[in-house]
């Protein structure tokens, strides 16, 4: 039964903290709001931020014989006080995962009830002193509430309180599913545990004590349909009831899931589902929106959809755990999912073991979902440069609290709840002596120094850093928050709409106003830039696959609202000129040169190499790669034929050429040709005199 109110609400003060759990308290004056719902999204409570006192009135019958009731917190932001009836029951932290309390006794006593709630979000506190594990939810505002439903829920004696569901392993002949519940028992008995997939009843018996009790089991799956991603074979997912029962087969209560059998490794970077390699192209993604209780499933759907367009086959959750829509889509779509902790950023030293108890808890929230194939402690614990486009590896040697205590803690009790996963202590980071294998990297040429080309010579010089980069890009103008043109060059940075005064000094350090005639040509110009530098680095990066390239993600996918930022879609789901770039540049079979110098002397020699990559599980079979220099009024073509493999990365051929002629636009045109497939891709460059 879900309580939907109404409720009300009022800031709080001392004097209402103690007595707004009372029943007999004077309502007057308290303000009706949503639940779900978070209260920055009202007028009354759009500039609070908190905490805020919660009550509503309900009815529910009295358990009769031996049932039970609890109330299910779905999900509070992010700090919550729970009474009943005048009563405290419980402190709740945690945003993402539900709260289970007791309240069989209460209604028991009368039918008529008054729930109460602070809710707590406190804002973001300075580097170093965030206490709350919020992560990049809190970017654009404070988004504290109820933002998931509150209901009362009846079982019999033994309740299902928490449920963990992992496929460990799978592959043609058997999948193994690893289960473990957290039960309360009323007293002392003998409980059945009944799994029902793919119509085999599995069971397993327990003696419980009376009180809560963790009991672990697995169970075998012959021949089980294998879940691939998008571009390996189909996504099966197959519902699991988890159901208990007393020893005389009373059921007491039950759950369902929907899992997919599948098999995750990773070695140096290179990832194998179903011991399948798979090259990752991916992209970054913060929350859906930042009302959390306004996403839906439509919402959902439609930005896996644009991954999918995008020839996108990861997401990296960046920071924070996603609305449960979101994990339904990618699990029906093959959509893989990197799932990183809500921690971006540096915290202070309390936050320790509530960290690892969020982390089981994501894993009990999450684990089922075929489509995560890594978790990740930490979102970028040290802070970024902005005026140097790679971290020097000198400062990721040096261990700090973050990287070698908090993220490792979190890591090992991560890997000891799932072993069935990959498990990374945090992104951002260089190799180094203590992380040589898990490091990722996050590399801004291009945008926070040097030139987009800078990223290959870079990886040749370190080619560790490149196993897997998980964040690069720039920041673009989106079109809405084109300045005013009877002021221009005079800008009002206020309206480009940045959270982060060192980004905007960024964007004004590399495309200065006044070297602009107007404001849309300085908008286009932040929007070219940044299509030309995913086209150019992600191709570097594919260029290297497995050499020693195992995968990418850029910054980043969609933007929430209306602000400059470095997403290829806009808040209203737009495409801007970089994710047509991405698109083209992240098809799965690609045939592409190095990138050109910007401009050549007259008589200088265009020097290229050609290279196909194809990360397809098929080979592509014969085919013919024809490349077509064109400038001034000469046309050179260049043609090759061979096989190509599946899932390589292969050196085609040179070309080299003396550019004569008067000045004028170079084009260099590509075309790969089988019988299965065309492909082609084009770049631009100039002679100049």
């Amino acid at each position: 039964m879900e309580l939907i109110g109404p409720w009300l609400a009022q800031p709080a003060n001392d004097a209402r903290r103690r007595t707004f759990p009372l029943d007999d308290l004077d309502e007057n004056g308290w303000t009706k709001l949503p639940v779900p719902g978070q209260w920055r999204f009202t007028k009354e409570f759009a500039d609070e931020n908190g905490p805020l006192l919660y009550r509503t009135r309900f009815n529910a019958p009295a358990p009769t014989g031996q049932q039970r009731s609890w109330l299910e917190i779905g999900g509070i932001f992010s700090q919550g006080d729970i009474w009943l009836d005048g009563s405290y029951l419980q402190a709740t932290e945690g945003y993402f995962f539900s709260h289970h309390i007791e309240i069989t006794d209460a209604l028991k006593t009368k039918n008529e009830h008054l729930l109460a709630i602070e809710v707590t979000s406190p804002p973001q506190a300075p580097a170093g002193q965030q206490r709350t594990l919020t992560g990049t939810t809190q970017q654009n505002g404070n988004p504290g509430g109820i933002w998931q439903p509150i209901s009362i829920r009846q079982t019999g004696p033994i309740s299902l309180l928490q449920q963990r569901i992992i496929c460990t392993d799978a592959n043609p002949t058997v999948a193994t599913l690893a289960i473990r519940v957290v039960v309360d028992a009323d007293q002392p008995q003998l409980a059945v545990f009944h799994t029902t997939i793919l119509g085999i009843d599995h069971r397993h018996q327990q003696p419980l004590a009376a009180g809560q009790n963790t009991v672990e089991w697995s169970i075998r799956i012959p021949h089980p349909p294998l879940w691939w991603p998008h571009e390996l074979g189909d996504q099966p997912l197959h519902q699991i009831t988890l159901a208990v029962t007393d020893q005389h087969g009373t059921p007491s209560d039950q759950t369902t899931r929907h899992i997919g059998f599948r098999s995750v490794r990773m070695h140096h970077r290179q990832w194998r589902i179903n011991d399948q390699t798979v090259f990752l192209r991916g992209a970054n993604l913060g929350p859906l929106s930042d009302d959390l209780t306004a996403i839906t499933e439509k919402q959902a759907q439609q930005v896996v959809n644009k991954a999918l367009e995008a020839n996108l086959n990861m997401l990296r959750l960046a920071g924070h755990i996603a609305h449960p829509a979101l994990y339904a889509a990618c699990d029906q779509a093959g959509l893989l999912l990197w799932q990183d902790m809500p921690l971006h950023g540096e915290y202070h030293r309390s936050i320790r073991s509530q960290a690892t108890h969020q982390a089981r808890e994501m894993i009990n929230l999450l684990g089922h979902h075929p489509s995560i194939i890594v978790w990740c402690a930490h979102d970028t614990p040290d802070a970024p440069d902005p005026a140097k486009a790679a971290p020097r590896l000198l400062d990721h040697q040096k261990p700090t609290w973050s990287r070698a205590v908090l993220d490792r803690s979190i890591r090992r009790e991560i890997q000891r709840k799932d072993p069935s996963r990959p498990a990374l202590s945090q992104s951002g980071t260089l190799p180094n002596l203590a992380n040589h294998q898990e490091a990722n990297s996050h590399l801004w040429f291009g945008w926070h120094d040097g030139q987009a080309t800078d990223l290959g010579p870079y990886l040749d010089h370190r080619p560790g850093a490149g196993r897997f980069v998980s964040a690069f890009g720039s920041q673009s103008v989106p079109d809405q928050l084109t300045p005013d043109k009877t002021t221009w060059p005079a800008l009002d940075p206020t309206q480009l709409n940045t959270n982060n005064d060192q980004q905007l000094d960024v964007l004004l350090r590399r495309f200065p106003p006044e070297s602009f005639t107007d404001p849309t040509a300085w908008v286009t110009a932040t929007q070219l830039h940044q299509a030309h530098l995913l086209k150019t680095q992600i191709e570097a990066l594919r260029r290297r696959k497995y050499r020693p390239v195992g995968g990418f993600t850029f910054d980043q996918l969609l933007a929430t609202e209306p602000s400059t930022s470095s997403s290829i879609l806009d808040h209203q789901g737009q495409p801007k000129p970089a994710y047509a770039a991405v698109t083209a540049a992240c098809l799965p079979t690609l045939v592409m040169a190095d990138p050109l110098q910007a401009t050549y002397r007259r008589d200088q020699t265009l020097t290229t190499n050609i290279t196909v990559v194809h990360d397809g599980p098929q080979p592509l079979g014969l085919a013919r790669i024809t490349a077509q220099l064109k400038f001034a009024d000469q046309t050179h073509t260049s043609i090759w034929e061979g096989h190509i493999d599946a899932d390589q990365a292969i050196h085609i051929g040179q070309i080299a050429q003396k550019l004569t002629g008067p000045p004028g636009t170079i084009e260099l045109k590509l075309q790969l040709t089988t019988d299965q497939l065309t492909t082609t891709n084009h770049y631009q460059s100039n002679i100049t005199p």
